[in-house]
């Protein structure tokens, strides 16, 4: 009883043992849900400072930690059971102080996961980074403003040497220059998002800054969405023949047809070891696609993001044609206007009898009541082939099994 309030209206045996004292994960999201299901709001601040004593004391021993949108505690957070931090997640708004107390303790974060949206003050987000001996993965979302971006960008050469996996997001309003990335020299895996994607004057995206030629020796990852095909052709000269796995996410309304063609052109010039392949194909860029498949005879896993200005005829015959022995793993997005298509889907998979048995991941875009017949006419068309051993395995669209050995895309998670 505190206050006037019963926490406990029941009385319970004592545990055998300190349950608490074996926690190692807090995530304070989760703590914050279970207090306002059980409690008055006019009682929630003071509950959750009483409660949280529980767990933040120097007889725990924490090595992850998530704090929610704009978390404000009335806690010491620099305490000996933060010392040992390994994870480190929290959302945009958080009380610099907290971060500021935690960076006395905690500096041996591996993975660092934060949102900066909104965000005015990231002094102590500084801090915390720059206090880590070891940093793995960082990851910063959502970064609107310059000054927020510049500060980041200082703080992260600083740490760069130990860095091996970036995910960067910002919006379109500001030009970002990615020489930056030349520090980080043990860098494995980059996501780059750019969070709109609005055209300029000129009808095209909002390029980057056209850097100086950059140079990631250990890069093996690259991930994009809606950045220019000028910078992923930089990204991807800079890497060279390391890189394994491309994915790429861009509508391509905006963009030159030039630049797609050199940007395909870099893949199969830089990139003899690719395996695992995502991004739009058109029919302006089929040639180069032929001698990306000719020239990349790694390549294992293929995925085609959109149908839209797209003939399938000439695509099917290409891969029919051209496709590494390696290449049986396939994902194409079949919209509702697929149905005329369907004997050419049919044509590539007869084709293919004479080669490995494939995976193949089909997502139905745009399905709705009403096209259960199309719907179904395309799951009789997979089964046919996997009775007859042409297609092993078929996911369709959510219900693909990342965690199975036999999936089509082999999901990299370095993040949570």
């Amino acid at each position: 009883m505190k206050k006037g309030i019963d926490l406990f209206t029941e009385i319970y045996q004592k545990p055998s043992f300190n349950y608490i004292h074996f926690w190692r994960h807090l995530d304070l999201h989760l703590f914050d849900r279970i207090i306002t299901r059980n409690f008055d709001k006019s009682d929630i601040s003071m509950i959750r400072n009483e409660l949280l004593k529980l767990f933040v004391n120097n007889n725990t021993n924490f090595i992850s930690l998530f704090f929610p949108y704009d978390y404000k505690c009335q806690v010491n957070w620099n305490i000996r059971c933060f010392s040992n931090l390994k994870y480190f997640y929290f959302c945009n708004d958080i009380d610099q102080n907290i971060l500021k107390e935690l960076a006395t303790v905690s500096k041996s974060i591996k993975i660092f996961n934060c949102d900066v949206v909104n965000c005015n003050d990231i002094s102590g987000i500084i801090r915390l980074i720059e206090v880590q001996k070891n940093l793995d993965s960082v990851r910063i979302s959502r970064c609107d403003k310059y000054e927020t971006w510049q500060s980041i960008e200082e703080v992260l050469i600083k740490k760069a040497i130990t860095v091996q996996n970036l995910y960067l997001s910002y919006n379109w309003h500001f030009d970002v220059d990615l020489k930056f990335l030349s520090h980080f020299v043990n860098l494995k895996s980059l996501e780059i998002i750019e969070c709109s994607r609005p055209p300029n004057q000129n009808g095209t995206i909002l390029n980057l800054n056209q850097s100086e030629k950059m140079s990631l020796p250990a890069l093996k990852i690259l991930k994009t969405n809606q950045v220019s095909f000028i910078m992923m052709t930089r990204l991807i000269e800079s890497a060279n023949v390391q890189l394994t796995v491309i994915d790429i996410h861009f509508e391509d309304i905006f963009c030159d047809f030039e630049d797609v063609r050199r940007f395909f052109q870099a893949i199969y010039q830089n990139c003899p070891n690719i395996e695992y392949l995502t991004l739009p194909i058109k029919d302006y860029v089929l040639i180069e696609f032929e001698r990306l498949l000719i020239n990349c005879q790694h390549l294992i896993g293929l995925v085609i993001r959109s149908e839209r200005g797209l003939q399938y005829k000439s695509l099917f015959e290409i891969l029919n044609k051209s496709s590494p022995s390696s290449l049986i793993k396939f994902g194409f997005s079949l919209n509702r206007k697929f149905g005329g298509k369907y004997k050419l889907l049919r044509s590539f998979l007869a084709n293919w009898k004479d080669r490995h048995t494939m995976l193949l991941q089909i997502w139905p875009v745009n399905y709705i009541l009403g096209h259960e017949k199309e719907v179904n006419r395309l799951y009789e068309l997979i089964k046919y082939y996997e009775a007859r051993g042409i297609v092993k395995q078929i996911d369709w669209g959510i219900n693909w099994c990342y965690d199975s050995e036999e999936s089509i895309w082999i999901e990299k998670r370095y993040f949570y």
